[in-house]
């Protein structure tokens, strides 16, 4: 891995930023989270040397032993191509190495609707203060031209997790007044997944499930049965989806209701594009 400007900073990490031209930041609501994981803002500059500076500024202390912030891409400026987090192409994530060892910034691919590790490209680099995460990206090595605009999100995976914006990418131009591409028609379906749960008689279930789309716009219906028998049909009506988050319904299971059920879910983005059922078993005690 080539970390050409990798630099690990005790103090403030954002002296690198000031030496480039920087847009105003894109700022998020705090409280929303606990601090290690709560975003404040996230900055964008370019470089003299042709790279560009993003920086994650959270409201609590950063432990550099765990993971830490990424920040998602789209080159393209089209969420309805690309990953199914809101279209980006690529992640760069600070992973941590646990035990008190440093960790390390990582870059992730789109690969189906997920990601895959890949080698970093070179011009690539980080920095890492109490506060903030940065990421030096070279806009050759990504394709970008000097004047090139991209989508981008900021995310920590905490419990609960953290987006900046909290549904939807900010767009960042380096050129003041341009704007991004406009979106055609969305055409591609939701990915979900439906994650095995349990439940007792009588008593309310939760049914967790995973829904991504690029827009971030989905209504979900949810059928659970006994056998072939359809014993609940819940709809959730058209929504945000924040795919860096699961979902759940919850269900109040009849009293002489017990034993191996299963659950379907299937989800409609605001285009009408309507995914596969995604299936898991609901066992109630």
């Amino acid at each position: 891995m080539c970390l050409v400007a990798a630099v690990l900073s005790l103090g403030f990490a954002s002296s690198t930023a000031s030496q480039g031209s920087s847009g105003p930041p894109f700022l998020d609501r705090t409280g929303d989270a606990p601090p290690g994981f709560d975003i404040k803002q996230v900055d964008v500059s370019e470089q003299p040397d042709g790279s560009v500076f993003i920086e994650v500024t959270i409201a609590g202390s950063f432990n550099w032993a765990e993971d830490g912030p990424l920040i998602g891409l789209d080159l393209d400026q089209n969420p309805d191509t690309g990953s199914a987090f809101y279209g980006t192409e690529y992640q760069v994530a600070f992973l941590g190495e646990g035990n008190a060892r440093e960790g390390q910034a990582v870059l992730m691919r789109a690969h189906g609707w997920d990601f895959k590790r890949v080698q970093p490209p070179e011009g690539w680099g980080w920095e890492l203060g109490p506060h903030v995460v940065g990421f030096f990206l070279d806009r050759a090595a990504f394709g970008l031209s000097p004047t090139k605009g991209f989508n981008l999100v900021a995310a920590t995976l905490g419990s609960p997790p953290d987006t900046a914006p909290d549904i939807g990418t900010f767009n960042y131009q380096p050129v003041a007044g341009s704007k991004p591409p406009p979106l055609g028609r969305d055409r591609r379906a939701p990915h979900v997944l439906a994650y095995d749960s349990v439940g007792a008689r009588g008593k309310v279930a939760e049914l967790d499930y995973w829904t991504l789309d690029g827009r971030g716009r989905t209504a979900d219906t949810i059928r659970i049965y006994r056998g072939k028998r359809l014993l609940k049909v819940i709809r959730r009506p058209l929504r945000n989806s924040n795919p860096f988050d699961q979902s759940h319904v919850n269900w109040r299971v009849p009293a002489n209701v017990h034993g191996h059920l299963r659950f379907s879910v299937r989800s409609t983005d605001a285009a009408g594009n309507r995914c596969k059922p995604a299936r898991a078993a609901l066992d109630i005690r």
